[in-house]
C-alpha cells in the first residue's frame, strides 16, 4: 500500500512538471549580466528609474581605472506564473578597490557594489511595473510603465535563438540619445524585462549596450506560487516626482563631497 502511495505521488509530480514544461506558463528565467567596467572609467552619469542608475567616479578609481577588474558578471532571474512575474538578483557581488593605489583618495577604500541593489520589479498582464527598493533607509514602491524610458524603437526582421526561443530584434533609442539592442520572445505567456524602461514586447531575453550585455542563460519550468510574484504589502508608495527629487538630493550630496564614497553600478 505504501509503495502504491509513493508511486501515485511520483506520478503526480512528473505529470505536473510535464504540464508546466509543455504549457510554459510558470517557471524561472535565469540571466547573466556582463558589465565592461574599463569602458566606463571617466563616465559620471546617473540615469534614474527601474534600477537604471550608473555611476562611475574616475576621481576615486584613477584615470586608468586602477584597482578595478575589466569585467564583472552578475546573475539575475525572473520568476513567473499566470498571475505575474518578479525580477530580482540571484547573486550580488561586492568588490573593494585596493587602498592606497592611484585614485584611492589617500588610502581611502572605495567600495563598489555591482547588481540591482535589492531592487525587485513586479509585472502583471498590463504594461504597469512596480519597483520595490530601499530609499533613504525606507522601503518604498515606485510605479511606472513598461518602456517609459524609450524614446522610440526600431523593429528589425533579424532574429536570434536564445535559450531555445526565437527572439526578435529591436533597437531602442533612449531619451539621452543612447541606443540599446533588445532581443524579445513572444512565445512565453508574460510581459517582462530586466530593464523595464527599455521593454518592447513579450519577454526580453537579451539586452546589449556598448558597455553591458544582459542575456538569459536558461529557463526552468516549475510551479511558482502566486505569493512569490506578488507585490510586497510592506513599503510606502512614492511618485516619480518624489523619486526624482530624492535622486537630485543624492547627486547634490555627492557633488558637495558628502555621503558614502561608494561607486554603485545598477541594472
Amino acid at each position: 500500500m505504501t509503495k502504491q502511495i509513493f508511486g501515485i505521488i511520483a506520478f503526480c509530480t512528473l505529470l505536473s512538471s510535464y504540464v508546466f514544461s509543455q504549457q510554459k506558463t510558470a517557471g524561472v528565467i535565469y540571466y547573466d549580466q556582463v558589465i565592461d567596467l574599463k569602458s566606463m572609467v571617466g563616465q559620471q552619469q546617473v540615469a534614474g528609474g527601474n534600477g537604471g542608475e550608473v555611476r562611475v567616479m574616475s576621481s576615486f578609481l584613477g584615470a586608468n581605472g586602477s584597482g578595478m577588474p575589466d569585467k564583472i558578471t552578475n546573475k539575475f532571474e525572473i520568476a513567473y506564473n499566470a498571475t505575474g512575474a518578479k525580477f530580482q538578483k540571484s547573486v550580488a557581488e561586492d568588490i573593494t578597490a585596493p587602498a592606497g593605489g592611484e585614485g584611492s583618495g589617500g588610502g581611502m577604500r572605495t567600495m563598489m557594489r555591482f547588481g540591482a541593489s535589492d531592487r525587485e520589479l513586479f509585472f502583471n498582464a498590463s504594461d504597469k511595473v512596480i519597483e520595490s527598493f530601499e530609499l533613504n533607509s525606507e522601503e518604498v514602491l515606485l510605479e511606472s510603465v513598461l518602456g517609459s524610458g524609450s524614446k522610440e524603437a526600431e523593429l528589425s526582421t533579424e532574429t536570434k535563438t536564445i535559450v531555445g526561443f526565437d527572439c526578435k530584434k529591436a533597437v531602442v533609442s533612449g531619451r539621452n540619445g543612447s541606443q540599446t539592442t533588445i532581443w524579445y520572445a513572444t512565445d512565453l505567456a508574460l510581459k517582462a524585462s530586466p530593464m523595464a524602461n527599455f521593454w518592447v514586447a513579450g519577454v526580453v531575453l537579451g539586452i546589449e549596450t556598448d558597455r553591458m550585455k544582459f542575456y538569459a542563460t536558461s529557463v526552468e519550468y516549475t510551479k511558482i506560487k502566486d505569493s512569490e510574484v506578488a507585490v510586497p504589502k510592506k513599503g510606502r508608495t512614492i511618485t516619480q516626482e518624489e523619486y526624482q527629487k530624492a535622486m537630485e538630493d543624492m547627486r547634490a550630496k555627492f557633488r558637495n563631497g558628502g555621503g558614502e564614497r561608494q561607486i554603485r553600478i545598477q541594472q
